[in-house]
């Protein structure tokens, strides 16, 4: 029996070895064709060169360079950069390689890399391409290196404020300043002969040019003091205005702000207006000194300095009369936004419920919506009155090309063409005032439509008091926080809408229109 199994066991074993052997040698085929795949994929691995200089070298010669201009302009630039690389090494600090790599996965020439069994496994041969390494040890890819100067951020200029600073020192334009250096020398002397009844003598001393030149810089400076004045007053009436209205004091909430439509969203700050104010006067210094040197020039002995500070100081008030009304016009806006912005907070403080603030919202928007078509109606009316059209109206005169062609025809009775050319235009003009009277029927319908809003908001806000009689004060004080900053929004539309207006009294007359009114 044993002898039986010994038997038995060497003939397992013979028979396991023939498939143990197999096997090592299928692996080993196995392993053999995936090591001749890889070195074919290594062998498909082509370094190409810089790409980024063979695209720049390419667009050279589409734009006409030779080999030998792109060499040297590639050869400058190595040069120049090199010396930039050179100007700022002493600047970059040294970057150890230590610091970027970890000390467990560095390998050096006296350790190498060992495998769980204890044999010395050979580094594989990379098909990574070469890298230039920098003077601070950092290295970059051949295919970074661009003969484009390496982009770093530029310092912020510390001279920005003062270039900030001399730029709102500099003289301020304004729509309604005068400006007398730019006007010729007869309407200059009609301006200053009709600001005085005895100015026409003085214009008649104006007889070369050296003395209209001097009058004219004299009204000029004149001219820059008055205004810095007038802005002088306009800021001094802002900081009023913040205080009265405690605007600096009691800030609104910005949420509040923003869902309240106001017309002004914000004010300057304490600091800021400060700030500003302090620029206006030291602007205003100047413009004085620079006036008061001006007047220690000789002038003629014909001309009275006393006489000419009279007469130019009359001429310059007159001149701003309208700058004057717009600083005016400017101080009232002012103190409507404040007002708005004080009305708002004294709603908020009466704590209302949220259905109140809903009807509060729509009725403030749609105040607004109908104070503006409002607006555009007036405007319209005036336009009519004053027979002024748009300018896109213009557009309607050439529309019908063909009949103005046909009437120029010699074989048209002269006055049978005067009286289609009449027609013609009797017609356009009619059609001009229908587009008109169907706008302002439009905006009539839509201003009807604002009003119905607002006066059912009213009514739900009656009801909300659940027909108490008399109707709650709470609910009386939160209505009349409401209707007072509607009050305010239209006296303030109504400044805004005044100022439009005046602006017809200059408009040029583009059409007669009194043959289509009359015929409506």
């Amino acid at each position: 029996n044993k002898n039986t199994q010994t038997n038995g066991t060497q003939s397992f074993i013979v028979s396991v070895q023939p498939t143990s052997s197999t096997e090592s040698a299928a692996e080993n085929s196995q392993s053999s064709k995936q090591s001749c795949k890889h070195e074919a994929k290594k062998k498909k691995n082509k370094c190409r060169g810089n790409r980024k200089l063979q695209r720049y070298k390419a667009k050279l010669r589409k734009r006409g360079f030779n080999n030998e201009a792109i060499t040297a302009l590639i050869n400058n630039y190595n040069q120049v950069n090199q010396d930039q690389n050179v100007v700022h090494e002493s600047t970059i600090p040294s970057i150890s390689t230590e610091l970027l790599v970890p000390i467990d996965n560095q390998r050096t020439n006296n350790q190498p890399e060992t495998s769980d069994n204890g044999n010395i496994q050979e580094n594989a041969r990379t098909t990574k391409r070469k890298r230039a390494t920098k003077s601070n040890n950092i290295t970059e890819s051949l295919s970074q290196i661009s003969i484009s100067n390496i982009v770093r951020k530029r310092p912020r200029s510390r001279t920005m404020d003062n270039i900030q600073e001399q730029q709102e020192l500099n003289e301020t334009t304004s729509d309604w300043k005068p400006k007398y250096l730019k006007l010729s020398d007869r309407i200059f002397k009609q301006m200053l002969s009709k600001s005085l009844s005895d100015a026409d003598k003085f214009v008649q001393l104006l007889d070369t040019s050296e003395k209209l030149k001097y009058v004219r810089t004299y009204a000029h400076l004149l001219n820059n003091v008055f205004y810095l004045k007038l802005e002088e007053s306009f800021w001094e009436h802002y900081k009023q205005v913040c205080i009265s209205e405690s605007i600096w004091s009691s800030p609104m909430l910005k949420n509040i702000a923003k869902e309240s439509n106001l017309f002004r969203f914000k004010f300057k700050t304490q600091v800021q207006l400060e700030k500003h104010y302090q620029l206006i006067q030291k602007r205003l210094n100047i413009a004085e000194n620079n006036l008061n040197q001006y007047k220690q020039q000789p002038i003629h002995e014909s001309i009275d300095m006393n006489t000419l500070s009279t007469i130019m100081t009359a001429f310059v008030r007159q001149g701003q009369h309208k700058l004057c009304a717009e600083f005016e016009r400017k101080k009232l806006i002012l103190q409507f936004d404040a007002i708005d912005h004080r009305l708002i907070k004294a709603f908020y403080n009466l704590n209302p419920t949220d259905d109140q603030i809903r009807s509060a919202k729509i009725i403030w928007q749609a105040a607004q919506s109908k104070l503006h078509a409002e607006e555009q109606l007036a405007i319209l009316k005036q336009r009519i009155y004053t027979k002024r059209l748009p300018s896109s109206f213009n557009i309607l005169d050439h529309s019908i090309d063909n009949v103005e062609h046909l009437l120029k025809q010699s074989i048209i009775n002269r006055d049978k063409s005067a009286t289609l050319s009449f027609r013609r235009l009797k017609t356009i003009a009619q059609f001009k005032y229908d587009i008109m009277t169907l706008e302002m029927t439009t905006v009539e319908e839509i201003i009807r439509s604002h009003v119905n809003i607002i006066a059912d908001e009213k009514k739900k806000l009656i009801a909300s008091a659940g027909g108490q009689v008399p109707i709650p004060k709470s609910l009386v004080q939160i209505m009349n926080a409401i209707a007072a900053r509607q009050s305010n929004m239209v006296q303030r539309s109504q400044c805004i809408l005044k100022k439009k207006l005046s602006v017809f009294d200059d408009a040029p007359m583009t059409i007669d229109m009194t043959g289509a009114v009359g015929a409506k």
